[in-house]
């Protein structure tokens, strides 16, 4: 997958992922922010993701899912404007 694809960890709450996608980004940080708040990531273990290889996502997701996210980028996802509304 393209690391353009992605948002950083930093600022995925400003990441729009459609009105029916299940991800909130807003509820992202707000919950980030009461962890802070709460001093809670002093009794936390963090883990961060590796970025998922393609192998993996096929796990989940269908081959045509998989190709169409190595292909899109935030340049080109003009051009794949049909297959976002799917």
């Amino acid at each position: 997958m393209h690391s353009g694809n992605m948002a950083s960890a930093g600022d995925v709450g400003s990441v729009y992922f459609g009105p029916n996608h299940p991800m909130k980004p807003h509820r992202l940080c707000v919950t980030h922010h009461l962890v802070l708040s709460y001093e809670l990531h002093q009794k936390m273990d963090v883990y961060r993701p590796h970025k998922a290889y393609p192998v993996e996502l096929a796990q989940f997701h269908s081959a045509d899912y998989v190709d169409f996210l190595h292909r899109i980028t935030p340049d080109t996802q003009h051009m794949f404007s049909d297959e976002l509304v799917k």
